[in-house]
């Protein structure tokens, strides 16, 4: 069943959806945390497609939310570089810049 979760940033709030093993028992889940320019993905949504969109989108691995906060990002978007986030940053520090209004 899908989750919904209000996150606590340093700047607010943003928005975790997750679906669980998406495609089954033993399988990932799915991962997005939504902030006010754009949202942090786990690996099972495209970066191609939202650069393609214009996203301000950042790729992290992760199972839950604290990971994902806590891991490194693994890739972005150029809309994404353009609001300041950098290779080596936590998901945490790139969602502060993402939720910044």
């Amino acid at each position: 069943m899908t989750t919904t979760e209000l996150i606590r940033l340093d700047n607010g709030y943003a928005e975790g959806t997750m679906v669980p093993a998406l495609a089954g028992e033993g399988h990932a889940n799915l991962l997005v945390i939504r902030c006010a320019r754009g949202f942090l993905m786990c690996g099972y949504l495209s970066l191609k497609k939202a650069e393609q969109l214009g996203d301000a989108a950042v790729r992290v691995a992760g199972s839950s939310f604290d990971e994902v906060l806590t891991n490194k990002i693994t890739g972005m978007t150029p809309a994404a570089e353009a609001l300041g986030i950098t290779p080596g940053m936590s998901g945490r520090e790139a969602a502060g810049i993402l939720n910044r209004q």
